[in-house]
């Protein structure tokens, strides 16, 4: 019986044998012929071929341009490669496989349709290296290439640059340049800086790094600053004369704190307060709680590190700086209190979208990766990609060496030292891999205490990482590296080093799922090469300690304190019973449901944010597009407005009426106004629809001209939708935080954050209509010597 995988890789060989009948009739072609293939497919797809008819000879001509333009013809396995990508699947390469080339070939066949395609990468430096070198093959067959992101991190593009990205046949760019690409397009006012067009299809480089790694955490854009509280420096002092377990307790995970009794009283005596949880102490409550999670839930140098004066944040597995990224409902500023810093000012988030809804929004999605396999009822079930092994080149012949594993940290340390001695004494290079900065640092000074002289790659540079990593297959090389550091860049073994048994990697630790795991294994022994992988465990470690059962807990406990490790009595001791590995493995899979429910919860939460996205920018891009009249829209706002007013009213009175014309409508209202005297709820409905007319019409009178006026018209209802989104967008950013704690009161966070979220839609969508009379109604107009109009709203 065949599997499903054998099923699919015979179909794809069987289109690998067209595609080779095409290689002799394209290696005979001049260089003017084979160029020409580009208009001559192109006009076969306007003829009514679809990109199934014409894959064979796409391909076959893009693999011959490779030749000619790179040096380079791709492998048939690179081919079958190619076919899985643009049938919308995932293609399992392993490292050395030349994922970059493969790509070229479903880019190239896709571009064909005018539509635009991406090949969308991890960082900035692959996506413009990636487009220097193989943007000559693309621009040599006659077709557009752009880079959508640049080496400039304060470059700031143009609308007609980042038209011209867009309208590329081919863009490189990065995951995080598409999100807030499409966040800003749609919060502009004018169809003229609009930028994008629909998304068709794209190539994810470093798939499960984007689409798993990096999707536990939305995009978000900030801006429109709150007003500034006062309370973030007080809170903090009060938090620092707290002690832990007396005045306020963590989780065993160290993921939530909490004041306790004696804490809450402390708070009462410190802040003079009586009840501390009171309505109108919702706010100190508040500061003290961020306060609380600043001291001990993030640590300086580990979860953020102070430069200029500001708090920068840290990815926490590579050690990197990611730029323009705050923590959001002011816990940025409770860590700036904290460590006596410029308090930066608070924002709203303005919009905000998961990876997983941003790129379930193409029509056709693939994506590259050397280890995908495992989470592959994932990705079916996020995506609808299988996962496709393709056979490598040549056979891999990398031992990979079972586990070792000790009960202390110390001992782990010194016996994977021994280890890196012994390669690094007959010059076989070595690829330490660690999986945080922390470890990093401490194995760098080991390493130094030795002698032995290396470079340490924590990602805080990737293009200086890059050129690094290149280098550490050869002979003598010792590299530190953090799992994530230099991805996507080739381990080339040095002359003489294969005779040495090729690239040694060396884990120092289990990483938080076996899909990092088998990357790292893959750094060595790329096309046929030799090498050998060999991780070693502690009891100690994060994966351990966080996942590992109660009874390795009481193990550990046991037996830690008789081991007495000191510099010269280096005898680590082994734990080579079956058990110990059953409990590593159980641990790390833990840790890996952990990560998939993480991003399904970061799924779920979204899904009503994202249906609420799409209602209101469909609606922005329908008033944008829309190039006669608005009355009917505006008419039909109006009304609903004085309607949701007048039935929110259990007695209209005199005032009430008075305040509200004066608040939205008419600032000129005079005492003795007819409507004073009507009664009626239906007469004064009435009565309001008249005045906004007439208003209306005399605006009209001022503005003359019939598109002055659309464009009036417009602005008035976009300003309305964008200050109502806004907020609202910042009030479910806000209530994801707040509701997660209702867990600990029996109740479903999802639910309680759906339920609250419809309500607040449909005060949402009140809020716009209020917003919308009031822009028309007392916004002011005057007329510049110009002619040009200048519009003032309320």
């Amino acid at each position: 019986m065949f599997s499903i995988d054998s099923m699919r890789l015979k179909k794809v060989k069987k289109i690998l044998k067209q595609v080779n009948k095409w290689a002799m009739p394209m290696s005979n072609m001049t260089d003017v012929e084979l160029k020409k293939q580009t208009s001559l497919l192109k006009k076969r797809l306007n003829d009514g071929a679809d990109l199934d008819d014409i894959l064979p000879q796409a391909f076959a001509t893009i693999r011959e341009a490779d030749k000619r333009v790179l040096g380079k013809f791709p492998y048939d396995v690179q081919v079958m490669g190619g076919i899985v990508l643009h049938q919308g699947n995932i293609a399992e390469m392993k490292t050395g496989e030349g994922k970059t080339l493969t790509a070229t070939l479903p880019i190239y066949l896709n571009a064909l349709t005018g539509k635009g395609i991406m090949l969308i990468t991890t960082n900035s430096y692959l996506a413009i290296r990636d487009a220097n070198e193989l943007g000559k093959v693309y621009q040599w067959l006659g077709l557009t290439v752009e880079v959508g992101v640049s080496e400039d991190v304060n470059c700031k593009y143009t609308v007609e640059e980042k038209k011209k990205m867009y309208q590329a046949d081919i863009l490189y760019t990065t995951n995080d340049a598409v999100g807030f690409d499409y966040l800003q397009e749609n919060l502009v006012d004018n169809q003229e800086k609009q930028f994008m067009r629909p998304f068709n299809f794209a190539i994810l480089d470093e798939v499960d790094a984007i689409l798993l790694d990096f999707a536990q955490t939305p995009l978000i854009i900030s801006g429109s600053p709150r007003v500034q509280s006062n309370l973030f420096n007080i809170a903090n002092q009060f938090v620092s004369t707290l002690s832990e377990n007396k005045e306020y307790k963590l989780d065993e995970e160290r993921k939530h704190v909490w004041l306790t009794s004696q804490g809450i009283y402390e708070a009462q005596r410190f802040f003079e307060k009586k009840k501390l949880f009171s309505s109108e102490n919702f706010l100190l409550v508040r500061h003290i709680e961020l306060a609380l999670q600043a001291n001990e839930l993030f640590k300086i140098n580990k979860d953020y590190v102070i430069d200029d004066g500001e708090i920068k944040l840290l990815d926490i597995k590579n050690g990197r700086i990611m730029a323009g990224t705050k923590l959001q409902s002011g816990l940025h500023q409770a860590i700036e209190a904290k460590e006596h810093v410029v308090i930066s000012q608070q924002t709203r988030s303005m919009a905000s979208i998961t990876y997983q809804n941003l790129f379930r929004m193409f029509k056709k999605l693939a994506g590259m990766t050397g280890t995908g396999k495992t989470n592959e009822e994932e990705f079916i079930e996020t995506y609808n990609m299988s996962v496709v092994v393709i056979p490598t080149h040549k056979p891999v012949i990398r031992e990979d060496l079972p586990d070792k594993i000790y009960v202390t940290l110390p001992e782990k340390l010194y016996a994977s030292l021994d280890l890196v001695k012994t390669c690094y004494r007959k010059r076989q290079p070595i690829l330490l891999a660690t999986g945080s900065v922390e470890i990093s640092e401490i194995y760098s000074q080991m390493l130094l205490h030795e002698g032995i002289p290396h470079n340490v790659l924590n990602a805080r540079n990737t293009a200086k990482e890059a050129t690094i990593v290149a280098e550490a297959g050869q002979l003598g090389a010792v590299t530190i590296a953090t799992a994530m550091a230099g991805r996507g860049t080739d381990i080339k073994l040095g002359h003489g080093v294969a005779e040495l048994g090729g690239l040694a990697v060396i884990g120092t630790e289990r990483m938080t799922s076996k899909r990092i795991d088998l990357q790292l294994r893959g750094r060595s022994g790329r096309q046929g090469d030799p090498g050998f992988s060999q991780f070693f465990v502690s009891l100690e470690d994060d994966i351990v300690m966080k996942r590992g059962s109660d009874r390795i807990h009481r193990y550990y406990e046991r037996f830690a304190d008789q081991i007495n490790l000191t510099a010269t009595d280096l005898q680590p001791r082994e734990l080579t019973q079956h058990r110990f590995k059953v409990v590593v493995n159980k641990a790390q899979f833990s840790e890996e449901s952990q990560g998939r429910i993480s991003r399904l919860n970061a799924l779920e939460f979204d899904e009503s944010m994202r249906i609420q996205r799409t209602l209101v920018y469909r609606e922005r891009n329908r008033l944008l597009r829309i190039s006669n009249s608005l009355d009917n829209e505006i008419k039909a706002a109006t009304i609903r407005a004085i309607e949701h007013f007048l039935k929110e009213q259990e007695k209209l009175t005199p005032d009430l009426l008075k305040r509200y014309i004066l608040d939205n409508i008419n600032y000129n209202l005079k005492s003795d106004d007819p409507i004073f005297e009507i009664k009626k709820y239906g007469d004064v409905k009435k009565y309001l629809v008249q005045m906004v007319q007439k208003e209306l019409q005399n605006k009209r009178k001022a503005i003359g001209s019939t598109t002055q006026t659309l464009n009036f018209q417009r602005v008035c209802i976009l300003k309305a939708i964008d200050f109502s989104w806004i907020e609202q967008v910042d009030n479910l950013q806000q209530l994801r935080l707040v509701v997660i704690d209702r867990k600990f009161s029996q109740r479903n966070p999802l639910y309680e954050y759906q339920k609250e979220a419809i309500l607040s839609y449909k005060n949402m969508r009140n809020q716009i209509d209020q917003l919308i009379l009031k822009n028309l109604m007392l916004s002011s107009i005057k007329r510049e010597k110009n002619s040009e109009l200048t519009v003032s709203f309320p």
